[in-house]
């Protein structure tokens, strides 16, 4: 995780958010709904795969520009690089 200018290599439990996996590590990133709603914790994949949860408010564009929620963001590759932009 890219998180305030600095790269975490963070251990990745089976079925966690990527907000849940920042929490883990103590890692504070900015959240308010965790319900994929707000968009607050909008992230952008660099490398891998993620699954989103629920999405209200990334358009097919910020998919397919490889923006994804942080809240709602499931890994779904072996490994995964996001950046938070928050």
């Amino acid at each position: 995780m890219h998180l305030h200018g600095r790269l975490h290599r963070l251990k990745y439990h089976a079925g966690d958010t990527l907000l849940e996996t920042l929490r883990r590590a103590n890692l504070l990133t900015p959240f308010v709904c965790e319900q994929g709603v707000c968009g607050t914790c909008m992230s952008r994949l660099l490398k891998g795969t993620v699954s989103l949860r629920e999405n209200h408010v990334l358009s097919e564009q910020d998919l397919t520009s490889g923006y994804t929620l942080a809240c709602q963001g499931v890994p779904t590759s072996k490994e995964c690089e996001i950046e938070i932009l928050s």
